[in-house]
């Protein structure tokens, strides 16, 4: 090789080696964010919201993790709070995802931040300011290819204003908590767009948490089977019918005058639930009771004249939506210590100091021996050094004692693991809606991470400091990861001698329904368990007087008779569960206070044996063992 081409070949790997650090950020993957935040941009205080992140991948294909960040409180007294919700996505090339989230928005919430990154490099993000998009009205949600709904603003009460928003089929949330920002869905058209399957089954279980799903009727009613509503409808759409007058719907809350006018009424057959209002055979109203909530058939157009202009209309409405749906948000705001729930945990807790007794016994012990050194009276003729080395024996030997005796119960290593779980069903729903609460204490400070078989439910932390109010709605550290059909909760710390608590609510199948009927003086129960649990210390609550039934076990059906007069005071402490079992019992009296001020014609009450939601603690103490409390309510028909 001559020198010419010597310089030349040197000159070319020169200039690849000064260009080899631009490679990467060559390569460097870019994305495009956009996001479609709440009900068209509309977020209510208070609640959770829905949020659509489209990302856009104009390059190769990569795989990221997305990460959507929720700020909320004052800067003036330090960090804001917030929650982290991450997911995993392919981004194929060239292609444009649209990622679904479930972001909570508390009344001082304020950004909103997305990231996009591939193998920690960061790819691309979106920041919104949320708080624009705040209200405190309640809101209604539209189903409707027109701003057709916009009268129901007139239902608005002294408590507040009403809105209506029209959210767009393919927009519909995809977990049941997606929807708590509204009161009631008005399906009115879809124009024949399909639903997902995980659409519906977001609605139904919101139903089930205490919605309200209305379907209206006239021609648009024949869209609500092949749009994927089929399994939700309370009736069967059989065809159209003409109608010049129509009887009058005051069951409703309507006017106790018919309606006049050209109708086109869709014609139907009652699937479940029952008729509230008819002209003759034909179903006017209809109405189906799903866990809390309900689902409703109108067979007429609301929106069209005449309807529209009826006299009827707001009251029929009114009848209709009821009042305003409990959040998911928020379960347990309260006073710590005050939440029966809370202080059925923390009595059923093994990190507690030993009895008073042991520690005067133990005292007195302590002192009998340290006495007569104290005193310089352990024994004639003893000299004063061998007088300080019994002083010394003595008190080592007295704390390795203490230590033994009593480390033991106050300084156990790892995670103490309690919960109580609220399980409220409804008769033949198969679903129910569940309200679990883990206490996590740990001796020594240590993150702690919980794993959810299910990516659906809703995760609230607070914070619990022995001997101080010390109590946060939202722990600032918490982050869920979904990965797949599951969820991860980590990043919770949990000081030394300190506690978190984890409020968690879902919707699970739970085949158990109970029938309950009096004839005479005679009270005829029928028990169905279809669930591969046995029901524990179980009795049915009738007419605010208990009567038991004892264990029920899996796929048994019990058939039950009782005299009236063999009811107790559903208030009366140890009626229904062992001598000593203070906690449950406890639990009771608050609960049974509670569903017996409902005046609900009949209710199932028991125990359920194990855990209710499948939870682990990666390497922590196991869920097997925890001395759980699952309380089951089952309401009758």
């Amino acid at each position: 090789m001559g020198p010419r081409r010597f310089l030349r070949w040197t000159a070319i790997a020169i200039s690849l080696l000064l260009a080899a650090p631009g490679l990467p950020a060559q390569s460097r993957p870019s994305v495009r964010c956009d996001a479609l935040v709440g009900f068209n941009g509309i977020l209510r205080e208070g609640r959770f919201a829905p949020v659509i992140l489209s990302v856009e991948n104009p390059g190769a294909k990569m795989q990221a993790e997305i990460s959507l960040q929720v700020t909320w409180g004052s800067g003036l007294r330090g960090a804001p709070a917030g929650r982290t919700v991450v997911r995993d996505a392919v981004l194929d090339a060239g292609s444009t995802r649209r990622i679904p989230f479930l972001i909570p928005v508390p009344r001082s919430v304020r950004t909103l931040r997305a990231t996009v990154s591939s193998r920690g490099v960061p790819a691309g993000g979106l920041d919104i300011e949320l708080r624009p998009m705040t209200t405190t009205s309640r809101l209604v949600a539209g189903i409707s290819s027109e701003l057709s709904l916009d009268g129901l603003s007139a239902l608005a009460s002294g408590d507040g204003s009403l809105r209506v928003v029209y959210p767009r089929v393919d927009d519909l949330p995809v977990s049941w908590a997606g929807y708590d920002a509204v009161d009631a869905v008005i399906v009115h058209d879809t124009s024949f767009q399909q639903l997902r399957s995980d659409q519906v089954t977001a609605l139904e279980s919101w139903v089930v948490t205490g919605g309200v799903l209305v379907f209206t009727g006239g021609a648009a009613a024949l869209q609500h089977e092949p749009a994927g509503f089929g399994r939700l409808l309370p009736v069967e759409i059989t065809g159209l019918t003409q109608r010049t007058r129509l009887a009058p719907v005051s069951p409703a809350g309507g006017s106790v005058h018919g309606m006049a006018g050209r109708f086109e009424v869709a014609e139907s057959r009652l699937k479940q639930g029952r008729v509230v209002a008819a002209d003759g055979s034909l179903p006017l109203v209809v109405a189906r009771t799903l866990g809390r909530g309900s689902i409703w058939f109108l067979a007429f157009d609301p929106t069209m004249p005449p309807v529209s202009s009826w006299e009827g209309a707001l009251p029929m409405w009114r009848y209709i939506l009821g009042g305003d749906r409990v959040p998911a948000m928020g379960a347990a705001p309260r006073e710590t210590l005050a939440d029966p729930w809370i202080a059925s945990l923390l009595s059923a807790s093994s990190v507690s100091f030993p009895p008073v007794p042991a520690l005067l016994v133990f005292v007195a012990c302590y002192l009998a021996l340290l006495l007569p050194v104290v005193t310089g009276r352990p024994g004639p003729g003893m000299r004063p050094r061998i007088r300080l080395l019994l002083l010394v024996v003595v008190s080592v030997s007295a704390t390795i004692a203490g230590w033994a005796v009593f480390g033991r119960v106050l300084f156990q290593p790892g995670l103490q693991v309690l919960d109580a779980a609220r399980v409220e069903a409804r008769s033949g729903d198969g679903l129910a809606a569940v309200t679990e609460k883990i206490a996590v204490f740990a001796i020594s400070a240590q993150p702690v991470e919980v794993r959810l078989a299910s990516a659906g439910a809703v995760v609230e932390a607070a914070g619990i400091r022995t001997g101080a109010a010390n109590f946060a709605l939202f722990d600032p550290s918490l982050l869920l990861s979904e990965r797949g059909n599951r969820t991860t909760v980590r990043g919770i710390d949990v000081g030394r001698l300190d506690a978190r608590l984890l409020v968690i609510q879902d919707i699970v199948p739970l085949d158990v329904s109970v029938s309950a009927e009096i004839h005479g003086s005679i009270l005829a129960a029928i028990v169905k368990n279809g669930d591969l649990r046995s029901l524990k210390g179980c009795f049915i609550l009738k007419a605010g007087r208990a009567y038991p039934l004892g264990e029920i076990d899996p796929g048994a059906t019990v058939h039950r008779t009782f005299d009236l007069a063999e009811g107790f005071e559903p208030l009366d402490q140890g009626t229904w569960f062992p001598e000593g079992d203070s906690r449950r019992a406890g639990l009771w009296k608050a609960e049974a206070g509670e569903a017996d001020q409902k005046n609900i014609p009949a209710q199932l009450i028991g125990w359920l044996e194990g855990p209710v939601l499948p939870l682990t603690f990666p390497g922590g103490t196991s869920f097997g063992g925890r001395p759980g409390l699952a309380l089951l309510r089952v309401e009758s028909e």
